[in-house]
């Protein structure tokens, strides 16, 4: 026997030793010779994550550089300098020190120039100590001899450039050096002129490119959507000059959104690496040699090799321990038969929650017709009752139910539910005995048996400390509808059609609630009757604009049903969306399409899953909606008819025989009531306001044609020229005829 063990133990090493050694040359052949594609993808990874980084690094400062120049443009001061043909000395200076102040406490700001298109002077102020040219700190003439010839040409073709894309250029600064800046433009982009008042800021090019990016052995470029160079650490590659595309001639820089490839750069190969367009359309690239990128290839092939070797001897040793423990057939006999076991409590444990959820949906009857007694479902579980013993039925809901299902998936609900029993549990103690079933969706049931000890107080302080723990937890919420203890459990059945009754008027008790069943008790014979004169007066309330009082009458019709099963409140609501949609239907018709076009009606709003508040602010909100457009369409019929009253008296103030009855039989609406809303509106009646266009229209006459005074009386709506006289003269201090000699 010990033989036989001896020769299964080597058998098992052997074999174990042969499938180690297979599958590490198989892998290390693989990687050996596969290396070079993963280096390349390796590399592309590290390179392209280093860049996106360099991306929005630079997209940074640019975003702080673009508000330094928007500063700088909308800044008091400055503007005077930018729109004033001539600028007093006061000024100038005082432009000219806040231009310093931008220039010394931004960092890395080369100079900052102001162009004035009026009087064509350029403004300047710079860092630089020995420019070519001597700087005049009052300004230069835009007339070609400004030192920054380039700049020059940028304000001369503003419209050429973005003001959000900082763009490259070069100027001279003496006669060995020549240095590269990025300038951004503010000018009025809305002006088609080739010419615009200008601000220019001129930044080092260290502000947005680091010199020590990256390492000796790579060239880093900065490429815009033109393929012209932005920046490049590489003197083979020169900012502001066009891209030689001969490393690129399949154009899959612009084609592809990221990648690498290789190709050959002055005869030499060489790995391009390229990453997608940023906010400025700027492409990021990285250049190595191919021959760098061998020389790791082949270290990592050398480590490649020892590590394989280092595998294989700890493999070897780990293959004889676990060859010894394998070679006892009686272990893994007895190991089978337990997985065996395993699975068949687990199949029987489905079958027997399948079984009893059966039993408790179809009250008793199950799958093949047969009836099955409470007592019967309890011993199905395990349970057993000998008198000294009540059962309780525990519901587990959980809230918000869809939101976690959507977020986390069915799983993680579940282990939620499982969670909340097993805390209950432990917090009841080991003498209650019970069994967990999980009713799928968003709720379970816990059967327990419990003596005269456990009473409904210290059930109750129990479950609110589950709650508590699965709402630190877990941040969720736990509702219970317990039972009262039963001793007799065929009213099983019944217990639990209490219990989705009360579970399916949830709406009702919102979340994390506690209830037993007798406190959920229902009014189910009492005969409900739809109180149709209330609804009558809540569609006249909101056909008047009375939200108040449209709301009050609401709540009084929905409360009413909360001592009616649930059907009752679902088919009230029906009826309330049905009769409040016709009345936002009605008011549509009625000349308010604008102001309901975009609003989604109750049927569409009220969702199953919202909460009793939830829901009712949903028809509050509607109702206060429905009450300021009618105040809103009431303001606007009254401005319309004062704008026709003051139209009608514009045109008809010649008449003497005008007459306030007259203008409302006009506009259609009684007398004492036009003139009532004209006051209000105004502040003037419309008498005072007759009187004034005639006088305005005398004074007129009388200083621009030679008509007779009483000529004019009569033009301007006074029979009795007397009377005119009296009346000019009170409202101008003078007679007419005064008034026309002076």
């Amino acid at each position: 026997m010990k033989n036989k063990k001896g020769q299964l133990h080597l058998k098992l090493y052997c074999s174990m030793i042969l499938c180690i050694v297979i599958a590490i040359l198989i892998t290390s052949s693989i990687l050996y010779f596969n290396f070079q594609s993963i280096l390349l993808k390796h590399e592309y990874n590290s390179k392209l994550e280093k860049m996106e980084s360099e991306s929005a690094r630079i997209t940074k400062l640019s975003n702080i550089a673009l508000r330094t120049v928007y500063q700088i443009y909308n800044d008091i001061s400055v503007k005077k300098l930018l729109t004033y043909d001539d600028i007093d000395a006061v000024d100038e200076s005082a432009a000219f020190i806040q231009l310093r102040y931008y220039l010394t406490t931004v960092p890395n700001v080369d100079s900052i120039y102001v162009y004035n298109r009026n009087n064509n002077r350029i403004y300047n102020v710079t860092n630089e100590s020995d420019l070519i040219r001597p700087w005049n700190v009052d300004y230069d003439k835009n007339d070609g001899n400004f030192f920054d010839k380039s700049a020059v040409d940028m304000i001369n073709n503003c419209n050429d450039y973005l003001p959000l894309i900082p763009a490259p250029r070069y100027y001279q600064v003496n006669d060995q050096y020549t240095k590269c800046v990025y300038s951004y433009l503010m000018y009025n982009t809305f002006t088609n002129s080739k010419f615009s008042d200008t601000v220019m800021l001129n930044l080092d090019s260290e502000y947005l490119f680091q010199k020590d990016y990256d390492d000796l052995n790579s060239i880093f470029l900065v490429v815009d959507q033109s393929n012209k160079v932005i920046y490049s650490n590489s003197d083979k590659f020169k900012a502001t000059e066009q891209l030689q595309n001969n490393f690129d001639p399949e154009g899959k820089i612009k084609k592809d959104e990221s990648g690498y490839f290789l190709t050959k750069i002055d005869g030499a190969k060489s790995v391009i690496i390229f990453t997608g367009a940023d906010k400025h359309h700027w492409r990021y690239i990285s250049i190595i040699e191919y021959n760098v990128l061998l020389a790791q290839v082949n270290k990592m092939q050398t480590i490649c090799i020892i590590i394989t070797l280092l595998i294989a001897g700890v493999g070897a040793f780990i293959a004889y321990i676990f060859s010894r423990r394998l070679s006892i057939p009686i272990r893994n006999m007895s190991e089978n038969v337990k997985n065996l076991q395993s699975e068949n409590r687990q199949l029987g444990k489905v079958a027997r929650n399948q079984k009893v959820t059966e039993l408790l949906v179809n009250s008793g009857l199950d799958s093949k017709g047969d009836y099955k007694t409470g007592r019967e479902l309890l011993s199905l579980i395990g349970m057993e009752f000998n008198g000294e013993t009540n059962l309780i039925l525990l519901c587990l809901y959980v809230d918000g139910y869809k939101v976690l299902f959507e977020t986390f998936g069915a799983l993680e609900v579940q282990a939620y539910k499982f969670a909340a029993a097993n805390i209950l549990s432990e917090l009841i103690g080991e003498r209650v005995k019970t069994f967990y079933i999980d009713m799928g969706s968003d709720k379970s049931l816990l059967f327990m048996s419990v003596d005269a000890m456990v009473t409904k107080e210290y059930l109750e302080a129990q479950i609110k400390k589950m709650q508590y723990h699965i709402r630190d937890y877990f941040s969720t919420s736990m509702s219970v509808i317990v039972s009262i203890p039963e001793d007799d459990p065929d009213n099983l059945y019944s217990i639990y059609e209490k219990m989705e009754e009360t579970l399916s008027r949830r709406i009702f008790l919102g979340d994390e609630y506690f209830t037993f069943i007798s406190k959920a008790d229902v009014n189910s014979d009492y005969h409900y009757e739809y109180p149709d004169q209330m609804e009558k007066h809540l569609i006249e309330g909101l056909m008047l604009g009375k939200a108040d009082e449209a709301k009050k009458i609401y709540t009084d019709i929905i409360t009413e049903t909360y001592q009616y099963p649930i059907i009752i409140y679902n088919m009230v609501i029906s009826r309330l969306i049905f009769a409040i949609d016709n009345v936002v239907s009605v008011i549509r018709k009625n000349g308010f399409d604008i102001s309901f076009s975009g609003h989604f009606l109750l049927s569409n709003l009220i969702q199953e899953e919202d909460t009793l508040e939830i829901r009712n602010e949903k028809f509050y909100e509607l109702f206060d909606r429905v009450q300021n457009e009618l105040e809103n369409r009431k303001t606007e019929k009254q401005e319309q008819t004062i704008e026709k009253i003051n139209n009608i008296l514009e045109t008809g103030f010649h008449d003497s025989a005008f007459s306030l009855d007259y203008l409302a039989e006009t506009i259609v609406m009684s007398t004492a009531y036009m003139c009532r809303i004209y006051k209000q509106y105004t502040g003037n009646t419309i008498i005072d306001k007759l009187a004034a266009i005639r006088m305005n229209k005398a004074r007129d006459l009388l200083a621009n044609t030679q008509l007779s005074v009483s000529e004019i009386a009569e033009k301007v709506g006074y029979s009795n020229s007397t009377y005119f006289y009296r009346v000019f003269k009170k409202e101008n201090g003078v007679t007419p005829n005064e008034f026309r000699r002076k």
